[in-house]
């Protein structure tokens, strides 16, 4: 069961009669998380002292069938109807609901239409003996696009129903962000309130995901396996589908004395995978001009902006500082790469030493160097993205080999990973002028 903690959070709301809008990023696993809270074992997990019982409703509203509001209706009485058949209702109610249902999509006048509804909506909350608990996946588009009365509709029966009846809303964006006029101010004012983001997962929750979808893909992944997912992907899950993807063309099924260099080659092709990129894109284009400055100080070192760095923590975006291991969101290489990548075009490209992350190559005085291998670019691109500032060995070994190796990578180690990189960099490499050793703190690229 992944998002416990989240679940519980959900689930208290919902026990209190409140609606709530879940809000997370782009393939945060918003769809996944409301649709374990309508599974039977999730239910009965956090309603097991319930003295009441529970109509739980999944609506995912890109199976409408039209942008209007008839195909919300449609589809919210559809679903009613699937969820009392699930819970084996009275065959006398369901046909009921269903003849309403019948009326909706084929009124005899446009009039018709919303009374069946509101009729059908009334027999669903009176007649049915439960809390009726309507589930809006992929709500963005409908809350966007559909004429306001339908949300002022949704919002006078929550009204007249009270605690029998709650909304869930899943979003990208808070309702209030999407679109707030006068109609949609009533319905922002009903569910807006109670924003719970979805963010990274934790390193529990991410490792037991990344063996569900390896499942799906009917294989499974060894505790090597799984942690290098998780060290890449970190917590997102659109993100770790895509490197294990990758993972499974390449390092399933290797055999043990080879499976290190399989996964180093891994490492290489997510680096350049169109999927990955593609995904890195998509969350840095959902983030604020100022939400993304604050990523790049934070990953760079500089001067941060401690309110929107804050933001960033309530969304999950970035582990708190006081939160333990067993709740902490895990950021991967990827997205801190990406993050680096970021930093350096922001940066500019007037340097001494330059890097053209698009194409790999790497520049002094303009003067194009020799190939680097996997492990000097990392190296170069770490320093890069921290330009005149020292960087440890810790540093060093958490980004360029990743935190697995801590035990493995020893100060001798590193030291000619810098001799190799600064002999390509340097006109003379025992009088360096760009990677300095600043002694007992670590190295500097000067810029």
């Amino acid at each position: 069961m992944l998002r416990r903690a989240d679940l519980f959070t959900l689930f208290t709301a919902i026990r209190d009669g409140e609606c709530v809008s879940v809000v997370g990023l782009s393939n945060m696993g918003k769809s996944r998380f409301l649709q374990s809270v309508a599974l039977p074992l999730v239910r009965d997990r956090f309603l097991q002292d319930a003295t009441r019982a529970w109509l739980f409703v999944y609506i995912d509203c890109n199976l409408m069938a039209e942008r209007s509001e008839q195909g919300l209706r449609e589809i919210i009485l559809r679903g009613a109807i699937e969820a009392l058949q699930h819970n084996r209702a009275s065959s006398e109610l369901i046909a009921q609901l269903d003849a309403y249902y019948q009326q909706v999509i084929e009124p005899q006048s446009p009039i018709r239409s919303p009374l069946a509804f509101n009729r059908a909506m009334s027999l669903l909350c009176e007649q049915s003996g439960c809390t009726v608990v309507l589930l809006f996946d992929e709500f963005d588009d409908p809350f966007e696009s559909l004429e306001g009365r339908a949300f002022l509709n949704l919002r006078a029966t929550k009204d007249r129903y009270r605690e029998a009846l709650v909304y869930v809303t899943a979003t990208d964006r808070r309702l209030a962000d999407i679109r707030n006029d006068r109609e949609r101010g009533e319905f922002v004012e009903l569910v807006g309130p109670r924003v719970q983001w979805l963010g990274f997962l934790n390193r529990e929750d991410a490792r037991a995901l990344g063996q569900q979808l390896a499942q799906a893909r009917g294989e499974a992944l060894g505790d090597e396996s799984l942690d290098f997912v998780v060290a890449q992907a970190g917590g997102h899950p659109g993100l770790m589908s895509s490197v294990i993807g990758t993972l499974m063309r390449t390092g399933i099924g290797t055999p043990l004395n080879a499976r290190m260099e399989a996964l180093r080659q891994t490492e290489q092709l997510i680096e350049h995978d169109p999927n990955v990129r593609a995904e890195c894109d998509k969350l840095w284009g959902q983030l604020s001009v100022a939400e993304q400055a604050a990523l790049v100080a934070h990953v760079t070192g500089d001067p941060e902006d401690a309110l929107t760095l804050e933001q960033l923590r309530i969304k999950r975006i970035l582990p708190r500082p006081n939160e333990g291991e067993d709740r902490r969101v895990v950021l991967g290489e990827v997205w801190r790469s990406y993050l680096n990548r970021q930093a350096i075009l922001r940066m500019g490209t007037r340097r001494t030493v330059r890097v053209d992350v698009d194409s790999g190559e790497v520049y002094v005085n303009e003067r194009k160097i020799e190939p680097l291998t996997d492990l000097e670019y990392k190296l170069l691109l770490l320093l890069y993205g921290r330009l005149n500032k020292i960087v440890d060995k810790y540093t060093i070994v958490t980004n360029v080999w990743g935190e697995g190796y801590l035990e493995d990578v020893d100060d001798v180690r590193i030291e000619k990973l810098v001799s190799r990189l600064r002999a390509k960099l340097e006109p003379n490499a025992t009088e360096p002028k760009y990677l300095t050793t600043v002694r007992g703190r670590g190295y500097r690229l000067v810029g």
